[in-house]
This record gives structure tokens, C-alpha cells and sequence, in this order.
């Protein structure tokens, strides 16, 4: 399994804090929900990106799940 978690203050849709979780073709839907769990519990990394909520309540949050590419497209 190769999940890659980053996370940033702003992020690209809407400027604010954002998670982005990445994940292998060959990642089974249930490490995926566990990579979002651990991101949605880890109180650390929301202090870290700025990021405040209350108990059970992410509104605001832009979490972002998509699948590596082998190949990126890049102009130029």
C-alpha cells in the first residue's frame, strides 16, 4: 500500500486549509477510508494547517482523494 497524505494551509479550490490523500491503483477502499480516518482524528495536523473545528464537524475542510499517476502530464 503507498498512501501519500500532505496537507497545506491554503489550498487550491478555495483557499483554505486542505488535505490531500493519494493513493497506489492497487490501494483497497479500506486503506483509503483508514488514511481518511487517521487524518480526520489527528488533532496535530489540524493545528498545524491552521485548521479549526469542533468535535465531529470538518465543514471547511477541502480533503481531497485521488489516485497516483505513473505518468504526469506536464506542458511544456
Amino acid at each position: 500500500m503507498a498512501i501519500t497524505i500532505s496537507a497545506t494551509k491554503a489550498g487550491p479550490c478555495s483557499g483554505k486549509p486542505a488535505v490531500e490523500i493519494a493513493y497506489d491503483a492497487d490501494s483497497t477502499l479500506d486503506q483509503i477510508l483508514e488514511a481518511q480516518k487517521l487524518v480526520l482524528s489527528d488533532k496535530k495536523l489540524a493545528k498545524a494547517i491552521g485548521f479549526k473545528f469542533c468535535a465531529g464537524c470538518y465543514s471547511g475542510l477541502d480533503l481531497n482523494i485521488k489516485q497516483k499517476f505513473e505518468y504526469v502530464v506536464r506542458q511544456g
